[in-house]
């Protein structure tokens, strides 16, 4: 008898561990976690500050020139593709111009401009540098003398020193940007394009040119994303 219950233990014992066996295993598998992108912030902001001028009439033989000081201020968006790259237009009113002491006149033009910088940034932690077109438009201009003022823009008060209202140039700058949204930087604005125009007496191979060198002080504000 004891034979007989050994032996259906046994069986017993190698049935389940057979079937045990032949059981698949369950594949259990963590669930994947999806990382969530960063989306990069848009700065909105306002700046202003001080210009040092610059103007010159040229031709191939002769160069007038000077400088004196203007303002600029206006407003800037700023939109950041990733943590290093980034795209800010702005909006300025900006003053250039210069005070040019020729043989027998001495000449101070303020140049009132509308300007469009598009800088193209790059940052690292707080600082940043960029560089990009400006597109400028003198919205008024003065030449004044100690007879007067006249019209920049009108070859019939400004004569041979009349100019043209619509200038390309570049704009370079670098700045550092602090914790609470306050950004100090500087700029430099050359202008590339003629905007000499005269009058009909006038040669015809003079150029002119501005240039401004800036300092702003400014406010940026982060606009919330809806992502």
């Amino acid at each position: 008898m004891k034979k007989v219950v050994i032996v259906l233990f046994i069986t017993i014992f190698a049935l389940d561990l057979t079937s045990a066996q032949q059981k698949p295993l369950k594949k259990t598998f963590a669930p994947t976690v999806q990382p969530q992108q960063q989306t990069q912030p848009t700065w909105v902001g306002i700046i202003a500050g001080p210009n040092l001028n610059y103007l010159d009439y040229h031709d191939k033989i002769t160069t007038i020139q000077g400088t004196n000081a203007g303002f600029h201020a206006g407003i800037f968006c700023q939109k950041n593709f990733d943590k290093r790259f980034g795209l800010q237009p702005l909006l300025l009113v900006s003053v250039r111009g210069g005070k040019i002491n020729d043989i027998d006149s001495t000449v101070n033009a303020k140049l009132m401009n509308l300007e469009l910088p598009v800088n193209l940034l790059y940052s690292d932690k707080h600082l940043v540098v960029g560089a990009g077109p400006n597109f400028c438009y003198a919205i008024s201009g003065k030449l004044k003398n100690p007879n007067g003022e006249r019209n920049a823009y009108d070859p019939r008060e400004s004569f041979e020193r009349t100019l043209k209202r619509f200038q390309i140039g570049g704009n370079f700058m670098m700045g550092y940007t602090f914790k609470k949204g306050i950004l100090v930087s500087a700029n430099f604005s050359p202008g590339f394009t003629n905007i000499y125009k005269g009058d009909d007496s006038a040669p015809r191979h003079v150029r002119a040119n501005t240039s401004t060198f800036g300092f702003s002080l400014g406010y940026m504000l982060a606009i919330p994303s809806n992502e």
